[in-house]
């Protein structure tokens, strides 16, 4: 099973809101909301990974401030099954106006709305991360269906 290897921005304005993004049509989990990011590239830390991506795909200049954690799933269920650890960053925006380029829809959820919202199965680890929800546990390959939001 291939593996990829992706780091993801919580972008976090000053109301409390996370900003979401709605994967777009002819990519892997299409119309599933994910926080943005990117694949890894060959000797790129993270945080050259998170900036790069988030100009490529939003148009916009951040800067990571913050480790948030990490999530593991396998997604057996697809056309070409994959597996996938992604690393979240807490990020500060420095420019720009997060414009859609790759994304159909985006929006800004407060943090207390995020189980309300249909995220990739990867997400779903890091929605609890923000949270800081006391029955959520570190979450690997299938196990985020075991998440507690009550």
């Amino acid at each position: 099973m291939k593996h990829v290897e992706v780091v993801c921005a919580v972008i976090r304005n000053d109301k409390n809101e996370i900003f979401c993004c709605k994967r777009g049509p002819g990519r892997a989990l299409e119309g599933y909301w994910e926080f943005p990011g990117g694949k890894v590239e060959a000797n790129e830390t993270h945080e050259e990974t998170i900036v790069r991506e988030i100009k490529e795909e939003l148009n916009t200049i951040i800067e990571p401030i913050r480790y948030v954690g990490v999530s593991n799933h396998e997604y057996t269920d697809l056309n070409k099954p994959f597996s996938i650890t992604m690393y979240a960053y807490e990020c500060k925006l420095i420019q720009g106006e997060l414009e859609l380029t790759e994304h159909t829809e985006k929006i800004w959820v407060k943090v207390e709305d995020l189980k309300k919202i249909d995220f990739a199965a990867a997400d779903l680890p890091i929605v609890g991360m923000i949270k800081k929800d006391k029955n959520y546990k570190l979450c690997w390959k299938n196990e985020y269906r075991e998440l507690k939001w009550d």
